[in-house]
């Protein structure tokens, strides 16, 4: 079976994906406007166990560690705006403390936003 496209099927083809992908972005976009999400058991822990380990996490190694934990206890969350953020803490925490707080800021912007306290 040979699949043979003309250059206006090709077009068409490729509008339809990027019509798809735009409306994909918007409807993040306006989930993420809509405030945190729902604050379901494992974003909470998460944003508990955060906010307990931050202030001792000065070094890379204890933000590795609380990285860690933290991703492990956001495991199965439906919150998709903590998720991110907790993946962002992850990859920032080896990385300069500029990023780091900026991310640590944004987690717990996310926690607060979906009702966390």
């Amino acid at each position: 079976m040979k699949l043979s496209l003309n250059k206006r099927q090709v077009i068409i083809g490729a509008v339809v994906l990027a019509v798809v992908l735009v409306g994909l972005a918007v409807g993040r976009s306006a989930r993420e406007e809509q405030g945190g999400g729902v604050l379901d058991a494992p974003a909470a822990r998460a944003c508990t166990d955060f906010a307990d380990g931050y202030p001792e996490a000065r070094t890379a190694a204890a933000r590795l560690a609380l990285a860690d934990k933290v991703s492990k206890s956001a495991a199965g969350t439906d919150n998709d705006a903590i998720a991110d953020r907790v993946l962002a803490v992850g990859d920032s925490a080896n990385d300069s403390t500029t990023a780091w707080k900026a991310d640590a800021d944004a987690l717990t912007k996310a926690c607060r936003d979906a009702g966390w306290s």
